[in-house]
């Protein structure tokens, strides 16, 4: 399929819906929702686009309403999608005729001028909404914030204009994002387990989109591939068994932010000379595991009492593991013997409760214990962080 001209979009801010922002919300629902055959993008040619097998678009803009309403009659956001659609029509960036336009608000929200777009489907219902947002916009002491794409929608040659319009879409009645996600999981699904197959299913999405972006190429996936591949994940890891994370992996900025601050796992890793890239990684794991466990917790799928258990079954890893590298590696320095002891114990898995967890877990969690100092990767760790502490 022909690649269309990306549309420059400004985003509402997100609203937090399982730890996940609104888009990966979106672009779960529709990899789900759409033919198979289709594919469904993230900030390609909109926030959300689905892509049909006959080059048919479907442009999604997600817009957050939990501190604004984004479709009330002068909203910028209301007026700059609009004008989006428009100009990307004008310039030839996708075909009228073979695309429809969406604009998805959340909680729901109401509008006079959304709600005549929604009717407005023929020559006349098209220009009862032009006459109704001419005569509005000349009764107002002040132009609105959005007068220069008010005035471009009204300058907009007829035929482009009713072209747009009656393919736009406003839906603005769901109060959670997550409910259409849900009432397609739920005919399959327990109840008690939607929610944690909802977060799994947007975070595989989520993952999707960023391994494109990772790669440089667009973030364009397959419905049918996606689904092929929940499945997969959905039986491998029986989801009654398995813990998902709602804690997206922190910025770059927010990482580094962490580690100018030295915390004391990160000072356990230097003392045994770990790489930037080992100590990047243990600060986004230590912070997503420190997420998870508040999560988890408040959201009642793990008793607290649960942690101090598998807290003390990482401490006989850690054990077991440092006396089989002294006893292996003896003839080895003592920053190479901690380095190793913390190489194998990153790669370990230790289940919650008997639930499996999510990958990020297990190494956020012995590093949470290194920065609680109950355990270490140096021998002589407690001394060196004394010693480094007393200067």
């Amino acid at each position: 399929m022909a690649d269309p001209k990306p549309l420059s979009i400004k985003h509402a801010a997100p609203g937090p819906y399982l730890g996940f922002a609104l888009q990966p919300v979106r672009l779960c629902y529709h990899l789900l929702s759409s033919p198979a055959d289709s594919e469904v993008s993230l900030e390609y040619l909109d926030d959300v686009a689905v892509h049909y097998k006959d080059g048919a678009l479907l442009l999604e803009q997600c817009k957050s309403a939990l501190s604004h309403n984004p479709i009330s009659d002068w909203s910028p956001d209301l007026w700059n999608a609009i004008c989006n659609w428009l100009d990307e029509v004008e310039e030839g960036g996708v075909d009228a005729i073979s695309t429809a336009f969406h604009l998805y608000v959340t909680p729901a929200k109401e509008g006079k001028f959304s709600s005549a777009l929604n009717f407005a489907d023929g020559p006349e219902t098209i220009a009862s909404l032009v006459q109704l947002v001419s005569k509005k916009l000349k009764q107002r002491a002040n132009p609105p914030q959005c007068i220069a794409h008010v005035e471009k929608f009204l300058a907009t040659e007829e035929s482009v204009r009713a072209a747009v319009i009656q393919r736009i879409k406003i839906i603005a009645t769901d109060d959670d994002p997550l409910e259409p996600l849900r009432n397609l999981l739920r005919p399959t699904t327990p109840e008690k387990l939607v929610d944690i197959i909802c977060a799994s299913a947007i975070g595989q999405a989520k993952e999707a989109a960023d391994r494109c972006i990772r790669q440089k190429a667009p973030a364009i996936i397959n419905a049918a591939d996606f689904r092929r591949n929940f499945h997969a994940f959905v039986q491998q890891n029986n989801m009654a068994g398995y813990l998902p994370s709602f804690t997206p992996a922190p910025s770059n900025e927010d990482t580094h932010t962490l580690l100018t601050g030295r915390p004391i796992f990160a000072r356990q890793l230097q003392l045994v000379g770990a790489s930037e890239e080992t100590l990047i990684r243990a600060a986004s794991d230590w912070m997503r595991t420190s997420g998870d466990k508040t999560k988890w917790a408040s959201q009642g799928y793990v008793f607290e009492e649960a942690f101090e258990d598998w807290d003390k079954a990482l401490l006989r890893q850690h054990q077991a593991v440092s006396m089989e590298v002294h006893e292996v590696f003896h003839e080895k320095t003592q920053d190479a013997q901690g380095r190793i002891i913390y190489s194998r114990c990153s790669q370990k898995q230790v289940a919650l409760g008997g639930r499996t967890v999510p990958e990020h877990f297990t190494h956020g969690g012995f590093n949470d214990l290194a920065d609680r100092r109950e355990l270490g990767w140096h021998p002589r760790h407690q001394a060196l962080l004394d010693d480094e502490e007393a200067k």
